[in-house]
């Protein structure tokens, strides 16, 4: 959720999902742009420009995100004017943190599994 003067919040059990330190800014960077959204769609030239790494580590960043059910990446495209299609920047969902993972599968707790 982003606030008045470029602040935005971020859950802090992200903390505890063992990123490496380009995904922690790359995650930091996309939340900061989907504000209440929840989605936002920089190219990754933007991404790597704005977080200070390449864009080959940007887009290992991405993956890395994507794996650990961070992030879900959309892929976007359009007709150009010739009528053939073209991706164009992809759109970043920022999904809810997971509460646990099995079998480096992101899990959700049910209702059930919640403690009291």
């Amino acid at each position: 959720m982003k606030y008045p003067n470029g602040f935005y919040q971020m859950d802090s059990r992200i903390f505890e999902r063992g990123l490496k330190p380009i995904a922690f800014v790359v995650y930091n960077y996309l939340v900061s742009c989907a504000g209440s959204q929840r989605s936002c769609f920089p190219s990754v030239r933007t991404i790597a420009g704005k977080c200070s790494c390449s864009e080959s580590a940007a887009r290992d960043a991405v993956k890395q995100l994507e794996t650990l059910g961070l992030i879900r990446k959309e892929y976007s495209y359009r007709e150009n004017r010739y009528g053939v299609r073209q991706q164009t920047s992809n759109t970043y969902a920022i999904l809810p943190l997971p509460d646990y993972y099995e079998n480096g599968q992101p899990r959700y707790a049910q209702p059930e599994e919640l403690p009291l």
